[in-house]
């Protein structure tokens, strides 16, 4: 395989091991919130308050907008890992750290500048549960990228 498709399926994988484990960490966190609403949550940034009303079909473009944005950012990890291979080397250090990444980023920078609805700053608890589920998203991409591409680095 050229390298250019391994770093294509390491995007593509790695994006979906790291939004499998957000998502499935963020229906916990959430309880007793849904999984549907939940989704449709994340297809509100798209949609607009409109996502809440149209059943499992928004739900369903929330999950999809979820794995989209979980593999582009896990191409940026790789594009990052592949200037900086110790990236590669180190997956759970350097997955936490891209986790708590992204948790700023989204929050600081993608949700406000989404259709989603503006909210009140959540309580420490809420932020504390939300930096754990982006660590466990950051290991785990991290985790399955070094794993596929530190045999197309070494």
């Amino acid at each position: 395989m050229s390298k250019t498709r391994t770093i294509a399926l390491a995007a593509i994988l790695a994006g979906l091991a790291g939004g499998a484990a957000d998502i499935l960490t963020a229906f916990v966190i959430y309880r007793p919130a849904s999984p549907m609403v939940i989704l449709q949550s994340v297809a509100s940034g798209l949609l607009g308050a409109e996502s809440f009303s149209g059943g499992w079909a928004t739900a369903a473009v929330g999950l999809v907008a979820h794995f989209i944005i979980a593999i582009i950012f896990a191409a940026i990890f790789i594009a990052a890992a592949l200037q900086a291979p110790v990236a590669l080397r180190r997956p759970v250090l350097s997955g936490l750290l891209f986790g708590v990444t992204v948790y700023g980023v989204m929050n600081a920078i993608v949700v406000p500048l989404s259709q989603a609805a503006s909210r009140p700053a959540p309580p420490d608890m809420m932020i504390a549960l939300g930096l754990l589920a982006h660590a466990f998203f950051g290991v785990a991409l991290a985790l399955v990228a070094a794993r596929i591409l530190r045999r197309t680095t070494d």
